[in-house]
């Protein structure tokens, strides 16, 4: 269980920047969550769910993402820590 599987897109406010970058070229932009919403699929996906059924937006590399939430500018990837 990690943040992603216990999150919704609908879940967040529709206005929420999310950054999805490519693991394969490295290219990055950035959504809201009602933007990926209105994708067919994607109206009750979880986050994870999310992250695999969206593709880099390059037409040559088409490779798999990872998604992050942008929170006051900066991305949240990992939220906890060591004691």
């Amino acid at each position: 269980m990690n943040w992603k599987t216990d999150l919704r897109l609908s879940d967040l406010e529709g206005l929420a920047p999310i950054e999805i970058a490519c693991r394969v070229c490295g290219q990055t932009r950035t959504e809201t969550a009602a933007a990926l919403l209105r994708q067919p699929g994607l109206e009750q996906a979880y986050l994870d769910e999310a992250e695999r059924a969206l593709k880099c937006a390059n037409r040559f590399c088409r490779g798999r993402v990872r998604i992050a939430l942008i929170h006051d500018g900066k991305n949240e990837g990992f939220v906890g820590g060591m004691a």
